[in-house]
Formats: C-alpha cells, sequence, structure tokens
C-alpha cells in the first residue's frame, strides 16, 4: 500500500546507462509483466509523485542525462545527474533501471526522511535519495555508489526481510529467467 510523501521539488532519476555487458542486450527494454523495465522505473517515479523525471546514461530519450564518462558506472552518473537537476529540486531519487519489482513503498521512506538528509535502505545503496546544492565528490576520487553515499549525512533505513526480494538487481539472462518464474 502506498503511503502519501511530499515529494515536491524532488527529481526522479532511473539510472540506465550501463553497457548490459552481463545480459547482452538492453535492459531497459527487457520486459516483466508487459511493460518495459524504463516504462516501469517511470511509472515507479510518477507513483511517488516526483519530478521533474530524468533518465541517466540516455541522452535519446526525454529527460535523458548524458553520462559525462560513458562506462564509468553508476557513481559517475549519479554525479553527471546531480549537476543536471534543476535549481528548483532539493533532491534526487535515484533509482536502478535493472530492480524491476521495487515498489513505491520502497521508495517513499526515502523521500519523506529529511530533505536535507541523504537516505538509503541498509546494505543496499540504491535505490537512494541525495539532496542536491551541496559540495559534491570529488569525481576523481569516487569508486562506487557506496563511497558517494558515505560523502553524504546518510540515513540508512531498515528494512524489512518481505523487502529483500525487491531488491534484486537483474543482470544477466539466468536472472531474467529466474525473475520470469519467481515473479
Amino acid at each position: 500500500m502506498t503511503r502519501s510523501a511530499d515529494p515536491a521539488g524532488i527529481a526522479g532519476v532511473i539510472l540506465a546507462g550501463g553497457q548490459s555487458r552481463r545480459m547482452g542486450q538492453d535492459k531497459s527494454k527487457l520486459d516483466y509483466h508487459g511493460r518495459t523495465f524504463l516504462e516501469r522505473a517511470r511509472a515507479l517515479l510518477g507513483e511517488t509523485g516526483c519530478g521533474p523525471l530524468r533518465v541517466s546514461g540516455r541522452p535519446d530519450l526525454p529527460g535523458g542525462i548524458p553520462d559525462r564518462q560513458p562506462g564509468a558506472g553508476p557513481a559517475c552518473a549519479i554525479l553527471d545527474a546531480l549537476t543536471a537537476i534543476p535549481d528548483t529540486c532539493t533532491g534526487a531519487l535515484f533509482i536502478p533501471v535493472d530492480m524491476p519489482q521495487l515498489d513505491a513503498d520502497d521508495l517513499l521512506p526515502l523521500i519523506s526522511n529529511n530533505s536535507a538528509r541523504a537516505c538509503a535502505w541498509a546494505g543496499y545503496p540504491l535505490p537512494a535519495y541525495l539532496p542536491v546544492g551541496g559540495s559534491l565528490p570529488v569525481r576523481a576520487e569516487i569508486r562506487s555508489v557506496k563511497h558517494i553515499l558515505a560523502q553524504f549525512d546518510v540515513v540508512w533505513l531498515e528494512m524489512s526481510a518481505g523487502q529483500v526480494r525487491r531488491f534484486s538487481n537483474i543482470n544477466t539472462p539466468e536472472d531474467l529467467t529466474s525473475l520470469h518464474r519467481n515473479g
């Protein structure tokens, strides 16, 4: 059940710029229950009320944000997105395109916590909420999403046992087969 949050001024960013080497095809175009992973991610962010919606690593799409260094990974893509968020936004909610089982109840606590502090689930660096407008970590020093989160004053939320399965990344054809078999 979706709880109410105040997402006013929070951009929704879908991280979709990966090369999908292990999958062998563009993960954003994979189908799950009749919608592509990208369509599902857009709908999910829309359900939370976030806006504007942006797609990191996909300048070819509406709302797309180019990666300054293609292939540099999601941490650098997050930095690129934070610099592309409009000044009217107080923060950004980042979700990976390859977590099609996420639901609004997994995201709303991240944006309901405190707009001045970063927020993520303990044990999972993504999805994550990051405030905008402050100083950003130095790109050359960034090694991972966890490293970026360590640069912010992160609130780590505790996850329920029922949430864990929804936080699975779909990275390989085997993962996709398992998703369709069990999802």
